[in-house]
Formats: structure tokens, sequence, C-alpha cells
């Protein structure tokens, strides 16, 4: 697992219609869609699991979601999808979507 000082990460990727959040390893993933019903099933996946939560700034829609995890108790990071790209092109790594690497 993603985990720092022993603290489960989640990847979080926010779009209008839906959300796709990766544990790194075992590779656990989940969709659902981006309603109160998806973050309802999301929060509760993630209390087994998750110490943390970081989603890309993708226009105002992880803003619900930022909230909803905050008030579940999780610790959000929202950051800055250009510095995500640059961070991964000086790590020699390609910067990919989650659905393209599901592929």
């Amino acid at each position: 697992m993603m985990a720092q000082n022993d603290r489960v990460v989640v990847g979080i990727d926010v779009a209008k219609d839906k959300v796709d959040a990766c544990i790194r390893s075992p590779s656990q993933r989940q969709t659902v869609p981006s309603s109160t019903e998806g973050r309802r099933k999301l929060i509760a996946w993630f209390r087994k699991k998750v110490d943390k939560a970081v989603m890309e700034a993708s226009g105002g829609y992880e803003r619900d979601w930022a909230k909803a995890l905050r008030e579940a108790c999780f610790e959000v990071w929202i950051v800055d999808p250009k510095r995500v790209r640059n961070f991964a092109r000086s790590a020699g790594r390609l910067p990919r979507t989650m659905s393209s690497m599901q592929r």
C-alpha cells in the first residue's frame, strides 16, 4: 500500500459524473458516481483501509468530495495538477490518468 509513516493514502480522480479511487497496492480500485450515494459508498470503503486522501484540483468538482471526506475525519490534500505532472516528469514517468492505467 502507498504508505508514509504507516499511513495508507488513496489517490482520487474526480470528474463531473464519476470518481475513481485507487490504493496503489494491492491495486484496489473503486469507481462510484459523483453523487451523495457515491460519496457514502466510497467513505465506507475507505474506513477500513485509508488514512489520507489526495486529489487533483479539477475545476471545482473536488470540493464536495473534499468536504465529505473531511467531515468523515479523513485528512484530505488537494494538489495542483501541474505540479503532479511536473513531479512525474522529473521522476522519468509519463503522467497518466487512472483510466489509462487500467487498460
